[in-house]
């Protein structure tokens, strides 16, 4: 493997400026184009994560209007404009990232560098996707691209990595141009963007089974792997950072709970990474009233409202629900606490 990823580097390196000489004119057209639609900059940046942890500037085309609350532009579905649409689907945006490329930050194929939040989300397995440099393409973005879960894409770039070979990079390129020409997989649902990393949703415990979705309130029967029943969650959109948690068990599963805390444990921890999915910053839950779901909520990193989060939890819940925290009480787990920097990880320009 490590003699091919030298040949690889040669191999990027060419291809890199090959289609930087030869897309000059695209590019240019492109870049007029977006200053156009979007204006200022042109092109957007953002820290990713590509082999052995190192973290660069990814650069593409801007495909969504800046954040902007005064004209509602503050949601995917509100800042992504039919240029932005069409930008994605036909892979234009990703132009810039040939630079990338040909300075070392990243590879023609590979796994799809990501953003430094997902780096305390991964399991072991799926951390090995760093193990080689993150790719403009890779198999699981000619697999399904955003059509599958995080969970089947990672496993896909797990078994690149355990697939490395000049064969294997072959077969994605050629994979690329039918997915790029074929606009498959770019969005799912109608949706602007696909949902966030918020953990696996991976378990060997308990299952989740959709009921129903709309834009505010999702629902999952929940049962055990054995079958048995633990009843239903659900998931309420407040507002753009707060959601909402409950879980509410039939008689068998809040036995089935209280029995067996693993099992309660897994359930928010589920219920948790599907909250931070959805792009929540606060996930809320009425205060359980049972001394043992009172432990493990706290086991899952709920806390008491603290008073500096007290205004704004007040107010998104009563625009939301015309209700005050205070009649019923809730707690509020940090989905995204302030983690100690990683020495490992080296910014690169």
């Amino acid at each position: 493997m490590v003699d091919y990823q030298r040949v690889k580097r040669l191999f990027d390196c060419i291809a890199a400026a090959f289609g930087l000489l030869l897309c000059s004119g695209l590019i240019a057209v492109t870049a007029l184009l977006v200053l156009i639609f979007h204006g200022l900059p042109v092109l957007f940046a953002q820290e990713r994560v590509t082999k052995d942890g190192r973290v660069f500037h990814l650069r593409k085309f801007r495909s969504m209007r800046p954040f902007d609350p005064s004209r509602g532009w503050t949601s995917d579905e509100t800042r992504l404009t039919g240029f932005g649409r069409l930008l994605r689907a036909t892979s234009l945006d990703e132009l810039p990232e040939l630079w990338n490329v040909l300075v070392g930050d990243m590879s023609i194929i590979g796994p799809r560098p990501l953003t430094t939040d997902y780096l305390q989300l991964y399991t072991p397995q799926q951390a090995r996707r760093h193990e080689v440099r993150g790719g403009l393409s890779g198999l699981a973005q000619v697999s399904g691209r955003n059509a599958l879960s995080w969970d089947e894409k990672f496993d896909l770039d797990v078994e690149y990595v355990d697939s490395l070979s000049l064969m294997t990079d072959l077969r994605v390129s050629l994979r690329t141009v039918g997915t790029v020409l074929g606009r498959q997989g770019v969005e799912v649902d109608e949706v602007a963007t696909t949902e966030s990393f918020g953990g696996s949703l991976r378990s060997e415990l308990v299952i989740f089974e959709p009921v129903s979705r709309t834009h505010e309130l999702t629902e999952w029967a929940v049962r055990t792997v054995g079958g048995a029943p633990i009843g239903r969650c659900a998931m309420l959109r407040i507002d753009e950072v707060h959601r909402i948690v409950r879980i509410e068990p039939t008689q068998e599963g809040r036995g089935t709970l209280t029995g067996q805390p693993v099992v309660y444990a897994e359930v928010l921890r589920l219920l948790i990474n599907r909250a931070r999915g959805a792009n929540a910053d606060l996930a809320l839950c009425p205060i359980p009233s049972v001394g043992s779901a009172a432990a493990a909520y706290a086991a899952a990193g709920f806390r008491t409202v603290p008073p500096e989060l007290e205004a704004s939890i007040s107010a998104a819940l009563t625009r939301h629900t015309q209700q005050q925290p205070e009649d019923e009480g809730f707690l509020y787990c940090d989905l995204y606490p302030d983690e100690a920097t990683n020495e490992n990880l080296r910014l690169a320009s």
